[in-house]
């Protein structure tokens, strides 16, 4: 990723230019957005790193302001971080540098609302005919808040991955998302909103299309879209079809096949 922000001036050392291009972008994006109000129109990519580019852990982080066009990166490692997120961030993915191993997921309180504290599993699907991933959200004390594991590890704890509490998958080549669910009693607390968030960082960090639906809506799914941030709104195609809501279950439906 690179700086979306230019010197005004130039700098004749390339070291000494580089912070002060990320020096200036990040008080410019500081201070256009703390009047940024409301859902913001769009999202971009901040990569931060606590002590410099030289931290063993960066961070990717979705930021929703209009201080940059949705989906512009914004390097800004080659200042220490010290913590500090750009305002309006919504999901902070902190991984290793050397080999893109996410370590810690954390959503913002304005994104997450009253969502309980969660831990993730992310599942590729190796039985697909076409590449699709499933990102599961998990309450519970199996492992710590903001954890990302594998399948391996979720069924070494005793945990199966009928007690998600919700999921969302999708195609990694063509990112169009097949299912969103939230488990009844949880729906409404803003689950389903921290998992596509975090789930498109995810895609942003492992290089794969952007999530999109493709029309094919159920009436839940189509009444949750209603009602999604207007920085979703480029990705959402006009409904085109009418699927059937999936019947209540056992385990979670939600607003499954929300975009088959």
């Amino acid at each position: 990723m690179t700086a979306a922000a230019t010197l005004a001036g130039g700098s004749t050392h390339p070291a000494r230019g580089a912070q002060e291009v990320a020096r200036a972008t990040l008080v410019a994006v500081r201070r256009a957005s703390r009047d940024v109000a409301g859902d913001p129109a769009g999202v971009w990519w901040a990569r931060l790193a606590e002590r410099g580019p030289s931290s063993p852990e960066h961070s990717l982080v979705a930021v929703g302001s209009e201080r940059f066009p949705d989906g512009t990166p914004v390097d800004l490692t080659s200042l220490p971080s010290r913590g500090r997120r750009p305002a309006g961030w919504l999901v902070d993915v902190r991984y290793r540098r050397t080999d893109g191993t996410v370590v810690h997921v954390e959503p913002a309180e304005a994104l997450a609302g009253r969502c309980p504290p969660l831990w993730f599993a992310e599942v590729h699907h190796a039985t697909s005919g076409v590449p699709a991933v499933s990102l599961l959200a998990f309450r519970g004390t199996e492992f710590r808040p903001g954890s990302l594991v594998g399948p391996h590890e979720v069924a070494a704890r005793g945990t199966r991955m009928t007690d998600r509490v919700g999921e969302v998958r999708w195609w990694t080549r063509s990112g169009v998302v097949d299912t969103v669910t939230v488990a009844p009693e949880l729906r409404g607390r803003g689950i389903g909103r921290v998992l596509v968030t975090v789930a498109e960082a995810l895609r942003v960090l492992r290089g794969w299309a952007p999530l999109r639906s493709d029309g094919r809506l159920t009436d839940a799914g189509a009444a949750w879209l209603a009602a999604a941030p207007p920085s979703w709104a480029p990705r959402l195609a006009r409904r085109t079809e009418r699927l059937p809501d999936e019947p209540a279950a056992a385990e979670p439906t939600g607003v499954a096949r929300l975009f088959r």
